[in-house]
């Protein structure tokens, strides 16, 4: 059996404004091995992005608790956080968080600078990631001059600048039409596989779902999986308004 690296142990998580309480996660526990490629699957609003967030340690569970190595993260300094979060995971964001003023070789750039490396260990690598993710002639164009689909692939290559062994999508195509979705998930996940990586990505749209090895439906707070890792199992439920794997009454 592959060697479990992170596990989701009885969260909860609420958010209080002035005019209510919102319950986003209600006490929801799963495990991840190493090399997964795990699909988060929810409507907008179903607590995908939050789920992620604690697990990278950019939020903290109202309850419950999340296991890395064994470790909980929850007990974890800010030192020990931002190394974390330097060294072992990489983002991948839906709107992209690029530098505007930046380059896309100075953006892949920003996380190894943070580190121990020099500007020229640092360019080098940039510039061996922009050609894997097909984008080495646009190393000196900023972001405004690039397409949609070409900001993703350099926040691809950003996101495995050092050598992460966990990668974190969150929604990676959500602003992509269909053919370059493709694209940019077969080269997110082809690095990945290359590379050892796991894998951990959320959508809305139950396609995107088709080159996860499990896939977790959000319903209610909690995640849910059955084991059939098709997206042509999963239906959209009008009545309760989420998503469920066909055959379960739920």
């Amino acid at each position: 059996m592959s060697e479990k690296i992170i596990s989701v142990d009885n969260l909860t998580k609420t958010f209080v404004s002035k005019a209510e309480e919102l319950m986003v996660l209600r006490g929801t526990s799963f495990d991840i091995y190493k090399g997964d490629v795990i699909c988060l699957l929810g409507i907008s609003g179903s607590g995908k992005t939050t789920i992620l967030n604690i697990i990278a340690g950019l939020d903290t569970p109202s309850s419950g608790r999340v296991l890395y190595g064994g470790a909980n993260i929850g007990e974890w300094t800010s030192n020990r956080l931002y190394d974390f979060r330097l060294h072992e995971i990489g983002f991948i964001f839906q709107e992209f968080y690029l530098l505007e003023h930046l380059t896309a070789l100075e953006n892949v750039m920003v996380p190894m600078i943070l580190t121990e490396k020099t500007e020229n260990e640092a360019q080098e690598r940039a510039l061996e990631l922009l050609a894997q993710v097909g984008l080495r002639r646009k190393a000196i164009n900023h972001p405004e001059e690039l397409s949609t689909g070409e900001r993703q692939r350099v926040c691809i290559a950003r996101a495995i600048a050092n050598h992460p062994s966990i990668l974190i999508a969150d929604e990676p195509t959500g602003t992509l039409d269909s053919k370059t979705g493709d694209e940019i998930m077969n080269l997110l996940l082809g690095i990945a596989q290359k590379n050892q990586m796991t894998v951990i990505y959320t959508t809305h749209d139950p396609y995107v779902t088709k080159l996860a090895k499990r896939i977790f439906l959000m319903q209610n707070g909690l995640v849910v999986e059955n084991g059939q890792s098709s997206f042509d199992n999963i239906e959209f439920d009008e009545t309760s308004f989420k998503y469920k794997f066909k055959g379960d009454k739920t």
